[in-house]
This record gives structure tokens, C-alpha cells and sequence, in this order.
């Protein structure tokens, strides 16, 4: 049996005074959420071959050590299976990653979140979407628990909160927690995984700072090319927070792409790198598209190239198609960036 070493609190046997006492003590999330029993925790450490007093890193904002024993409270809490339990793991590992800069994540006033997505052979027996209404709606428990967990390590482990060390202006729904998987077995191209050195046999979380979800849809292209041309154009969006930012370097944009428009951009981009390319040629507005006082500020930050185009990013790399979703041949998602950061990958590890 493991040694517990986290404060333990009596409460009564009763489901809306467990609720109750999280919103009064600030460790619950507005959601009811299952009690953190020792059996429970125990059950959620077995999952995994790391000690319960194995630190997986320090969260912020109040740099806080984030030990497996307070990741597996949480992952109760949220309603996880053990053995969705070390996918939270692998989410935290890169969490800490400083690429990603969770620090700065946790005080902006964007409304900023990791956003994980999964690969790999464990998605669908652990009910991670990755079909029909994968970012919300499909209801897949590892969907709903995994993301949550995440996010209540952040409030728990991390000490975030709203108004007071997270100054986000609006925040958004994924905050409650968002994880979905890509539909690997659709993909025309290889995998977010394996294009990030990963093999197919391993299941895989990357951590992306999203923004939000930006709805595409378009019934007027047939010719691949063009579809491609509208979604690069949609991505550079004049209020893009990368056109706020002094260069495009930094980060990662994630284009959600439907497998029936997947499987049309491949007939003419039959590599990934050569569809990266293109979006990339395309994402970018010209310098007449901002009024003359918004236009000189992108000029003095050097984005205006010598055809007066201003690009989205600075690299193809930076455009990362993922397909999931539906076979509603209209549509696609963009998670938008905040930009000061670079995703991660992690694979899973069991015992």
C-alpha cells in the first residue's frame, strides 16, 4: 500500500457537501466532482510505474511542486480512469517543458489553455474523441477527464486564479479542459506523433497553447488548391494575436481538418511538408488591409516583406494540420495561438 502524504480533510458522506465544500474551499471547478478517497488515489497510482513523491515538475503560477500523489488527487477529482492517468502525466511533463512558457500562460490576459491532443493505439479505449464532436459534445469520458484534470492541477497544484494570479480577460470554455485525439487511421499523412518522432505503437499527448477554437466552413471550393488558398488566408486573420507580436517566430498554429477534406488537399498535396508550405506561401494579408496608423506599427516591428505582405508566421513548420472531427465535408477548426510558446509532445509511460 502507498504512503499518502497529502492533508486529509472529514467530510460527510454526501454528495452535495463534498460539492458544496469545493466551491467554498476553491479547489473545485463550478462542476461537481468525485471525492478523492485513499482507496481512490490508490487505485490512480497504481496506474503508473513513477513513485507517489516523484516530482513531475513545478507548476505556476506560485511554483508549486507537482508530485504524482497531488496529480493523482486531482485526476479523482475529475472523473479519470486509471489508466487515463498517465496521459495526465505525460501532459503535466510537458507542461513544465520551459519551451512552453507556462509561466507567462498563467498570468496573461489572453485567454490562453493547453489544449492537449493524443495519438496512438490507447485513443479509443480510453474514449478520447476524435469524431463527431470531438472538441464538445461527443461526451467521452477520457475527452471530459482527462482536459479537467489538467486544468485542476493548474488551480490546485498551480494555485491559478482567476483574478487574482490569472488576469485573462474573458477566458474561454476549453479553461474547464479540453482533450481530443486525431482520427490517426483517417490521416492521409503521418501522424502529429510521428511527425514529431514518435512511432504509432505509442500513445502520444502534445500540448498546444491555444487561444480558442476559430470555426472555418466553405461550400464554394472544389479544387483542392483553392481550399487550400481560403483556409491560409483564414489563418491570418487581422486580429491574430502573432499580428500583436513583434515577429512570427514563436509558436504554433493547429488547422483541424475534417478526413474528406484531408483526403482532397492530399490529392494535391500528397506530403504534409508541401501542404505546410503552401499554407504557409498564402497566409498572409496585404499591408492595405489596416488603416495607415495600424500599418505604420507593422512596418516599424519590420513585418511588411518588400511586396507589402504581412505573413502570419515565419516558418511552414509553424502550420499544423491534425485531422479529427466528423464527415461533414464543410468544415474546419483553427486553434489560434497565443504564440509565446512552443508544443509539446510526450509519450505515456505505464507500468
Amino acid at each position: 500500500m502507498t504512503i499518502l502524504t497529502s492533508a486529509k480533510i472529514q467530510v460527510v458522506d454526501d454528495a452535495d457537501a463534498v460539492y458544496e465544500l469545493s466551491m467554498r474551499e476553491g479547489w473545485g471547478d463550478g462542476v461537481p466532482l468525485i471525492p478523492p478517497t485513499d482507496e481512490r488515489i490508490e487505485r490512480m497510482l497504481a496506474a503508473t510505474p513513477l513513485a507517489a513523491s516523484h516530482v513531475i515538475g513545478v507548476l505556476p503560477p506560485k511554483s508549486n511542486e507537482a508530485t504524482v500523489e497531488l496529480a493523482a488527487i486531482n485526476a479523482v477529482m475529475a472523473g479519470c480512469e486509471p489508466r487515463a492517468f498517465p496521459l495526465l502525466i505525460a501532459a503535466l511533463q510537458g507542461i513544465v517543458e520551459r519551451e512552453f512558457n507556462a509561466l507567462a500562460l498563467m498570468a496573461t490576459t489572453s485567454s490562453v489553455i493547453p489544449m492537449l491532443m493524443v495519438n496512438g493505439p490507447e485513443r479509443d479505449a480510453l474514449r478520447i474523441d476524435c469524431q463527431s464532436g470531438c472538441l464538445g459534445g461527443a461526451a467521452g469520458r477520457g475527452s471530459m477527464t482527462i482536459g479537467r484534470a489538467m486544468s485542476l492541477c493548474l488551480r490546485n497544484i498551480g494555485g491559478q486564479r482567476v483574478g487574482e494570479n490569472s488576469r485573462s480577460v474573458f477566458g474561454q470554455p476549453a479553461r474547464f479542459g479540453l482533450c481530443f485525439g486525431e482520427w490517426d487511421e483517417r490521416s492521409p499523412w503521418p501522424t502529429l506523433a510521428e511527425r514529431r518522432g514518435f512511432s504509432r505503437e505509442q500513445t502520444v499527448v502534445t500540448v498546444h497553447a491555444g487561444t480558442g477554437t476559430h470555426a472555418l466552413c466553405d461550400i464554394n471550393n472544389d479544387d483542392p488548391q483553392d481550399l487550400a488558398y481560403i483556409l491560409a488566408k483564414s489563418l491570418a486573420y487581422p486580429t491574430s494575436n502573432y499580428y500583436a507580436e513583434p515577429n512570427g517566430d514563436p509558436g504554433q498554429v493547429v488547422l483541424l481538418l475534417n478526413p474528406l477534406w484531408a483526403d482532397r488537399l492530399a490529392r494535391a498535396f500528397p506530403t504534409v511538408d508541401r501542404l505546410q508550405d503552401y499554407l504557409w506561401e498564402n497566409a498572409w494579408q496585404p499591408i492595405e488591409l489596416w488603416r495607415p496608423a495600424n500599418a505604420d506599427v507593422l512596418r516599424k516591428k519590420s513585418r511588411v516583406d518588400g511586396q507589402g505582405r504581412v505573413a502570419l508566421v515565419s516558418r511552414p513548420d509553424q502550420i499544423v494540420p491534425v485531422v479529427c472531427g466528423g464527415l461533414g465535408n464543410l468544415h474546419a477548426t483553427v486553434l489560434t495561438s497565443w504564440c509565446e510558446t512552443e508544443m509539446q509532445s510526450v509519450a505515456a509511460v505505464r507500468p
